[in-house]
């Protein structure tokens, strides 16, 4: 039987670890711990509380430098930029101060507020055919629902083998072609190479750039066409009589999402109102809206970021990162053309919060770059090898044998809505694609771009 390693156990790798079982044998390394049983299991199903936090705490990286990992996401401190609890920031920059990952089993899979939004009008990936079949798809095995919060997750298959507290730190090469990988454990820090027939490499839109350029593989546009939602946020305290509290009091701190949908022209953003029973910021006791009785509502209003080359990943061999790996670092600018949209944003969310409630002191406000943890394009999928994208419309890297790639970072459009659907719809498409390339033995790519060190 082939092999196949999949390096990270979010959402895209999940869904490629449930698609393979049956035609390979999968291994699913991840650099996290284990939070929950069964693994990789939304945390907001623990249902004490404590068992949460430190679900969270556990997700937030190894102890590092001040600005890399190991910032409490609870933490408050003045004038600075911290991470959401459960992820760590990330990377130096400027630019995206708050660029910020999970690390664990089941990615941000395991603190996700589970909207799954099917990408709409200029938001699809054209070069795509049958591209609605793969979302339906992606929603049957997300449980997507109107009527609720999904909070499944899907590696619990018996017939994987997963690998927690492992980094894969290199792929193992042979000339143009992978042949697996190698693997370090966190606990020991012994490392071993692992041979593959097919390496999946699903480790989040920047640490998956990451790890092909420490080894070697270096498309002329890997790292490049960044994107994320630049995003207008704030909480409002409803008023009497507009929404019933949940039964039970006060549980977790986001107990109900709705999303209103992008829609060219005419609302060309993906707009998210998150109901809280209780505060979720800070407010002096004697303040008017604390305490509010009637809840409060998170209103996110996310716009298009449209890609640029400019904005980029670049990687440092001289600065390495708290794992070895060459430093991540972010060049990445707001331009002339997304303010424009805030400013669109700003006018329908003032509407909406008009409906419900009042603003809470300093809000809305635009987040800095990299708060909606939705990065996208840095190993983006093209449809042709023509050195603005890294995949092909299967997930396989630009003449490169033997590696698929997995994860928001595939998706190339000016993209509004929340990528975890779309996402796991292309990890879908790739899977059926490698299923066929292992049943028959030919991994091999037709052909084999002449320069992969750009």
């Amino acid at each position: 039987m082939s092999r196949v390693v999949i390096v990270g156990s979010g959402p895209a790798g999940a869904t490629y670890a449930r698609l393979l079982a049956d035609v390979a044998e999968v291994i699913v390394v991840e650099a996290g711990p284990v939070l929950t049983d069964p693994p990789g299991m939304n945390v907001k199903n623990l249902a004490d509380p404590a068992a949460q936090a430190a679900a969270r705490d556990a997700s937030q990286g190894p102890a590092g430098a001040s600005g890399i990992s190991g910032i409490p996401g609870h933490a408050v401190a003045e004038g600075t930029v911290t991470a959401r609890h459960g992820t760590h920031l990330i990377g130096r920059s400027a630019d995206m101060p708050a660029a910020a990952v999970a690390t664990c089993v089941g990615g941000q899979g395991a603190h996700w507020t589970c909207a799954t939004p099917r990408p709409t009008g200029s938001e699809r990936i054209d070069f795509l055919d049958d591209f609605d079949a793969d979302l339906d798809a992606a929603e049957a095995l997300l449980h997507t629902t109107t009527a609720a919060l999904s909070l499944i997750h899907m590696l619990g298959d018996a017939r994987v083998t997963l690998r927690a507290r492992t980094l894969c730190t290199r792929l193992l090469r042979d000339g143009n072609r992978v042949t697996g990988v190698v693997l370090r454990d966190l606990a020991t820090g012994a490392e071993e190479e692992l041979r593959a027939d097919a390496v999946v490499v699903a480790a989040d839109a920047l640490r998956t750039p990451q790890l092909l350029w420490a080894s070697g593989i270096r498309p002329a546009a890997l790292g490049r066409r960044l994107t994320e939602h630049p995003l207008l946020f704030g909480f409002i305290a409803v008023r009497a009589g507009v929404l019933p509290l949940p039964e039970g009091g006060p549980r977790d701190p986001i107990t109900a999402a709705v999303n209103l949908g992008f829609a060219d022209g005419e609302h060309p953003f993906h707009a998210q109102l998150m109901f809280s029973p209780v505060c979720p910021v800070p407010l002096p006791a004697d303040h008017p809206l604390a305490g509010n009785a009637h809840g409060y509502i998170g209103m996110g209003w996310g716009v298009r970021k449209w890609p640029r080359p400019e904005d980029r990943v670049t990687f440092d061999d001289d600065a390495p990162d708290e794992n070895g790996l060459p430093g991540i670092r972010i060049a990445y600018r707001v331009t002339d053309r997304e303010q424009a949209e805030l400013d669109r944003a700003r006018e329908f969310q003032a509407r909406a919060a008009a409906l419900f409630g009042e603003f809470l002191p300093g809000m809305p406000a635009v987040l800095p770059a990299g708060s909606s943890l939705h990065y996208m394009g840095t190993v983006r999928m093209g449809a042709t090898d023509d050195g603005t994208s890294v995949c092909d419309p299967e997930s396989r890297v630009w003449g490169v044998d033997g590696l698929v790639l997995a994860g928001n970072g595939l998706i190339p459009t000016a993209n509004a809505c929340n990528p975890t659907l779309t996402s796991v719809a292309l990890a879908i498409r790739g899977a059926r694609a490698l299923t066929g390339r292992l049943r028959t033995g030919r991994i091999g790519y037709p052909e084999v771009s002449a320069d992969l060190q750009n």
